[in-house]
């Protein structure tokens, strides 16, 4: 089965901020076990859970709580290969917000996208697929797409709303001053909204003939691309809605992926995993990017996943990871 991957250009990036504020990078590399030529190599891919432990580390060796977007400011055109010029020299902001969704697949098979348009608004939806995103990713992408536009049009030039799906900050002044738009938290997913006049807005560096060249290339490296089995994907994206809304019904999930329970039940075993474990494994991952991510206490994580009381959350979090919630809140928030 293929793994989901994740090109070491963000590692790089990451790399790169790290250094910038004086942080031990090769004692990063050796604490997530990541070698340095994989992380410099061009084509270099880590997997979701090395990704994860590589944001999780850098974030505790750092110590700074913006450290994403430190990193996502540092970003130059280029860096990303041929997804930076698909979105660079497209026509509109609207067609380079397209192929910028279309193809992150050749760089990040973790994410899904929604673009959805309204009459005066158009919203990019950033949409987990292996499991829960880790924040930093929702705060790097973002802050990327952020500068790529301003660079393209306007230093000045600022998203109609940006949403994060994760407990507000202490100071999140932070979000508001760099994104210079309206900033909300704890919202069902991590959105960045256009204005619907700057969706139709032309690009100074548009390029049709080289586009067509680019695009060409980008559907021949996307065909290429061995990419992971979405099912268990589709699974987790419902477990994780309705554990929003506090209640696990594995019946709602089958229903609203067309088909019965007993249909979820055997697809689920073609991977060798169970509705019992697979709930387990994502609570699992929300629990600890709650602690992570979020001032929540600790009754309000353990609510928000489904549990009856605090104790039931704390004895449930210690089989996963033999450690209190408390106890593993300190050591990765220092």
């Amino acid at each position: 089965m293929v793994e989901h991957r994740n090109t070491t250009i963000t590692a790089r990036m990451v790399l790169r901020a790290c250094e910038s504020i004086g942080v031990d990078t090769d004692k990063l590399l050796e604490t997530v076990g990541l070698e340095r030529a994989v992380a410099e190599d061009p084509d270099g891919e880590v997997s979701f859970e090395q990704m994860r432990h590589f944001w999780q580390t850098a974030y505790q060796m750092s110590a700074d709580p913006h450290l994403a977007m430190r990193a996502g400011r540092l970003v130059k055109v280029g860096d990303y290969q041929c997804l930076d010029y698909l979105t660079v020299h497209a026509s509109t902001l609207g067609q380079s917000m397209e192929n910028f969704t279309r193809y992150m697949l050749l760089l990040n098979t973790w994410i899904g996208w929604e673009i959805d348009r309204q009459k005066d608004a158009v919203t990019l939806r950033m949409l987990p697929v292996a499991g829960t995103l880790p924040v930093p990713t929702y705060e790097f992408v973002f802050t990327i797409y952020a500068s790529r536009v301003r660079h393209l049009l306007d230093e000045n030039w600022a998203p109609k709303m940006v949403r994060f799906p994760f407990a507000s900050p202490a100071d999140p002044h932070v979000y508001a001053d760099f994104f210079k738009a309206p900033v909300q938290f704890e919202t069902p997913a991590g959105e960045f909204v256009i204005d619907i006049d700057d969706w139709h807005t032309p690009l100074p560096s548009a390029d049709e003939n080289l586009l067509k060249v680019l695009d060409e290339h980008a559907r021949l490296l996307l065909e290429k691309r061995p990419m992971p089995d979405d099912f268990v994907g589709q699974v987790r994206r419902e477990i994780v809605r309705d554990l929003h809304g506090g209640e696990i019904h594995r019946d709602n999930i089958a229903s609203r992926l067309n088909m019965s329970a007993r249909t979820l039940q055997r697809r689920l075993d073609e991977h060798k995993l169970a509705f019992a474990d697979l709930l387990d494994e994502v609570r699992a991952e929300l629990a600890k990017n709650k602690l992570t991510g979020s001032e929540l206490s600790l009754a309000e994580v353990g609510f928000l996943l489904g549990f009856s009381d605090q104790s039931a959350f704390s004895r449930a979090f210690k089989r996963w990871t033999g450690k209190t919630p408390k106890e593993y809140r300190k050591v990765m928030n220092g």
